[in-house]
């Protein structure tokens, strides 16, 4: 991977920022996966967790307030993107629909900003995965919040203890929100692929009676780019570490069937996820495909 851009939005830095990355994960994700399984909410604790890894991966900026404001939209994204596609999935068609409607934004706004693109791109997540689950677990709500909450306290920690924060990323937030409304650098036809292809995806996963079928949607909110060349480079490392991860994800169910243990192994591998994006795209993809799928299953 030769792209500056990604370089530069997952750097870590030195061994130690990684090792503090890992633990900063770690207890962010952990809190609310292993403490919902362990409460006998396994679904809530998969959104907890979920929300927990997704929240630190919006973590971009130069100080820490910028950081906190970035991780704190995306929180908000989590919520209303979740909320959304809960409440439409009962409505004819509403998944096609609030997929349809969350990608286009993300689209729109993907050559924007970093901070701005991971922000909208968990909203479409959010959307697709509350469509998708459509949990009637009461506590899912409350599991949201902790995770978001985990996740700034694991940040705030990593930074006391590094000093500095572990990235350097650039943001001018007016230029940033200028771009994201001008659809800088993506487009509409790029906007129109990255629906179609997210609800596509949806529909041909029901077609073929695939369980969970909201992941193939999933997969595609979170591989495409507006990039061109360095897009598809970046994808094709994405398409390898997800396969990867599906592969070594049905190896660990195999062999560990307890959700409790379950939900230890996908805390495990989620921190090795962000490192893993520093290392290559492929490796941290991988990872965090393994946590999704055992997080999942021990729901």
């Amino acid at each position: 991977m030769t792209a500056p851009w990604y370089r530069d939005l997952y750097a870590i830095g030195t061994l130690a920022d990684a090792r503090l990355v890992a633990l900063r994960v770690m207890a962010a994700v952990g809190v609310p996966l292993i403490g919902g399984v362990a409460l006998a909410h396994p679904a809530a604790g998969v959104a907890g967790g979920a929300t927990a890894l997704f929240v630190t991966l919006c973590d971009v900026g130069t100080t820490r307030a910028t950081r906190v404001g970035t991780m704190l939209a995306g929180w908000i994204a989590i919520v209303a993107g979740g909320t959304l596609g809960h409440e439409l999935a009962t409505v004819p068609h509403g998944n096609e629909w609030v997929i349809l409607a969350s990608a286009m934004v993300a689209g729109w706004a993907s050559g924007s900003q970093p901070g701005i693109a991971a922000v909208t791109r968990t909203l479409a997540v959010a959307a697709a995965a509350g469509a998708g689950m459509h949990s009637t677990d009461p506590d899912v709500l409350l599991a949201v919040a902790v995770g978001g909450a985990s996740a700034l306290a694991a940040a705030w920690m990593m930074w006391i203890a590094s000093g500095l924060p572990a990235a350097d990323n650039i943001i001018d937030w007016r230029a940033g929100v200028l771009r994201a409304l001008a659809g800088a650098d993506a487009g509409l036809r790029f906007t129109v692929c990255y629906a179609a292809a997210a609800a596509i995806a949806l529909f041909a996963a029901n077609a073929l009676h695939v369980n969970d079928a909201y992941w193939a949607t999933l997969v595609v909110l979170m591989v495409m780019r507006p990039e061109g060349i360095a897009s598809l480079r970046l994808t094709l490392h994405y398409a390898v570490g997800t396969l990867a991860g599906v592969v070594a994800a049905a190896g660990v169910l195999h062999f560990v069937q307890d959700a409790l243990a379950l939900a230890v192994v996908a805390t495990l591998v989620a921190a090795s996820a962000r490192v893993g994006l520093a290392v290559n795209p492929a490796l941290g993809f991988m990872a965090f495909t393994i946590s999704c799928c055992s997080s999942s299953t021990s729901s």
